[in-house]
């Protein structure tokens, strides 16, 4: 189930994922401009730029700076041409999410990395749940 969220003209369309990531009700987004020529997987943790408002990947080692969960995949091609409309796509910001299903670039986060994860994102109201 790969859901991407616009063509290569940057032309958005709505898709629909189930595959778990979100588990409570109150979710909400906000708007960010992406980095163009990255790949980018549902449930990414990102990063932003508070200055330009540019996203981007948080790598390991970098978890303190984690701000924001990506809501579907996104081809680097799509991401580049995304970013040469100059238009801010919208993430989440705040909600419960199942913490197996977030991720560093697409690669399932350890226990520790999760724990260093939930210490960034928990004031940001972006809480991670273990889901049985």
């Amino acid at each position: 189930m790969t859901a991407s969220c616009c063509n290569a003209a940057g032309v958005t369309r709505d898709t629909s994922v189930q595959d778990d990531l979100i588990v409570g009700d109150h979710v909400q987004t906000t708007g960010v401009i992406l980095t163009g020529g990255v790949e980018y997987k549902r449930g990414d943790i990102l990063g932003v730029t508070a200055v330009t408002n540019v996203a981007t990947l948080i790598a390991n080692g970098t978890m303190a700076n984690s701000q924001y969960i990506m809501p579907f995949n996104m081809t680097a091609a799509e991401a580049t041409a995304h970013v040469a409309t100059g238009k801010e796509i919208q993430v989440y910001n705040q909600g419960e999410f199942a913490q197996d299903k977030v991720s560093f670039s697409g690669v399932a986060l350890t226990g520790a990395e999760i724990l260093a994860v939930k210490a960034a994102l928990g004031p940001r109201k972006i809480e991670l749940r273990k889901v049985l």
